[in-house]
């Protein structure tokens, strides 16, 4: 999931953070996906910090403590 974000790009981009919302609410996928990220490299890690911070700044009430959690590990 994470490698093929950058490559939705720009056609799908409603859906890349459509599928990373979900991701943030989902307790049992968070932490292995914060494993993923942790490996990335180049423009998909940029990408993805990217969708994290809109998503953030949109909606900071539901998003912005898992969001700064996988911002971390993006690092």
């Amino acid at each position: 999931m994470a490698l093929g974000t950058s490559k939705m790009l720009p056609p799908a981009e409603f859906w890349a953070d459509r599928i990373q919302r979900t991701l943030l609410n989902s307790k049992d996928l968070l932490i292995s996906y914060g494993k993923a990220l942790e490996k990335l490299e180049g423009s998909t890690k940029q990408t993805i910090k990217e969708i994290l911070m809109v998503i953030k700044d949109d909606a900071p009430d539901l998003y912005l403590d898992k969001a700064n959690s996988l911002l971390e590990r993006l690092s």
